[in-house]
């Protein structure tokens, strides 16, 4: 980016018009020769540091004068620095920009030039967490500001939102929530704060780390949180919503870490390892605390809940431990009934469903078939199959379970399944809004392999979709 803004440079001091009046197009695509996606772009502001003339139009009108300060700093050290990542508002992107004042006709000041480097690739990152933030309906407000060497700060949009120009009263409005948030944290790296307003009790958090992408650069976080649904409800265990809490903001930051290590490490396998680690813990002290809240209060729809969000957060874990632990493991061969096990799952998955607006029911299960394979390597194959009907199925609808001989079916209605056999693939996930690690259906192929069971899957928009699976039965006389 430096080099970028020297070039650009060098060619506004060649020419004989105001650099408002400059035609920057010739110079862009200078700038940008061997960038397929075009990523830089350039904006020159008037005295005013109104940006005037720009290749990027949406830019055009925008008072970048807050940054002032930082501006005439660079000017005095003659320096150029490229900023740390930001989120623009108008454009729902993130940018990097260099500035320096331009030279003209003996003004020192006769504007400012800036070279933008847009960062693409991103948005299914931001989504991921803004579909997070949307999920938790007590949580409020988050902001995110990064704060550079010299104390300039910049905000990270977390929330979704219609896109827009601020102006420049919204943009020193959020710069002064960021000194507020920074001078809350001082020197600690988390700030817990609790206050009631209006009736509603509130908590505040504040979060600061390193950044990973910039030296000397910092990331802080402040979460505004509704304690009210949970305190009305639990006034008996504050103490253990608040570690689930502490426990929660915790997991955020180091599966986030997690995540930043493997993706520059582009292995998957090794990120589903590092992540059971970070799930045990958080999953055994939720599960605890909801069983010594049923011990306090009796069971409620919310014991239900928490119960069948555990339950769901289990299957996962389970699938996890299975992938990572299926070559190094002989699991031992068993005579099971069919009939039995597959009663046994449906019902550890009636609050599952139930949660989700679905009902399980037995179509037909008249007979039974014997099979000689692993329980754990069954229970696989029927609980991702389950797993799967709950999750992509329509809302109020019915997974039907039908076992006729040596066929067992599973059959919902829901989206028509494009790829019949990529969704087997690993880590392939057709549906991405829906949650998960791709896992699942590929465990279940392995397993298919293994015990040389055929699998048939049709889905189609008004028929719906069923998996159907082909068993070798033993009975006594074979």
């Amino acid at each position: 980016m430096i080099e970028k803004h020297k070039i650009v440079m060098n060619y506004i001091d060649s020419q004989t018009l105001h650099p408002l009046e400059i035609d920057l197009r010739e110079i862009k695509d200078t700038i940008n020769s061997g960038h397929a996606n075009a990523p830089y772009n350039i904006n020159i502001t008037n005295k005013a540091l109104v940006i005037t003339n720009s290749t990027f139009v949406k830019e055009v009108g925008f008072d970048i004068s807050f940054a002032k300060e930082s501006f005439d700093e660079h000017k005095r050290d003659n320096i150029i620095l490229p900023c740390p990542p930001l989120f623009e508002k108008s454009t729902q992107s993130f940018f990097s920009f260099t500035d320096g004042y331009i030279t003209k006709d003996g003004d020192e000041k006769a504007g400012i030039l800036q070279i933008s480097y847009i960062y693409e690739n991103r948005d299914k990152e931001l989504q991921d967490i803004q579909n997070s933030i949307d999920a938790n309906p007590v949580i409020k407000d988050v902001k995110a500001f990064t704060f550079g060497e010299e104390g300039f700060i910049h905000d990270i949009i977390l929330q979704k939102y219609e896109a827009y120009k601020p102006t420049l009263e919204e943009v020193l409005a959020r710069i002064e929530d960021g000194k507020k948030v920074k001078e809350r944290l001082s020197d600690k790296n988390l700030v817990v704060d609790k206050f009631v307003k209006n009736g509603t009790h509130l908590k505040s958090v504040d979060i600061s780390s390193n950044s990973i992408i910039f030296d000397n650069t910092e990331v802080v976080f402040s979460i505004l949180i509704d304690e009210t649904p949970y305190l009305n409800e639990l006034d008996n265990l504050n103490i253990w919503m608040l570690i689930i809490t502490a426990l929660g903001l915790i997991a955020i930051i180091i599966i986030y870490k997690v995540r930043n290590k493997e993706t520059k490490l582009n292995d998957q396998d090794k990120f589903i390892q590092s992540s059971m680690h970070e799930i045990k813990t958080p999953l055994s002290v939720i599960t605890l605390n909801n069983q010594l809240r049923e011990l306090a209060s009796g069971k409620d729809e919310y014991s239900d809940e928490i119960d069948s969000a555990m339950k769901v957060l289990k299957i996962s874990y389970d699938d996890m431990i299975f992938a990572m632990s299926e070559n190094h493991i002989d699991y031992k061969i068993e005579s099971l009934s069919l009939k039995t096990l597959l009663e046994e799952r449906v019902n550890y998955f009636k609050t599952i469903a139930t949660s989700n607006s679905k009902k399980i029911e037995f179509k037909n299960i008249a007979n039974d078939c014997n099979i000689k394979m692993s329980s754990i390597e069954l229970t696989r194959v029927i609980d991702n199959n389950i797993s799967n009907a709950i999750k992509y199925g329509d809302l109020d609808s019915t997974i039907e379970i039908t076992l006729e001989n040596n066929k067992l079916s599973f059959h919902n209605y829901g989206n028509p399944i494009k790829d019949t056999k990529k969704i087997f693939d690993k880590y392939f996930r057709e549906n991405r809004v829906v949650g998960g690690h791709g896992l699942g259906l590929n465990i279940v192929n392995e397993i298919a392999k293994e015990y040389t069971i055929k699998i048939e899957v049709f889905s189609d928009i008004d028929k719906g979709t069923t998996f159907t699976y082909v068993f070798k039965c033993h009975t006594d006389d074979i």
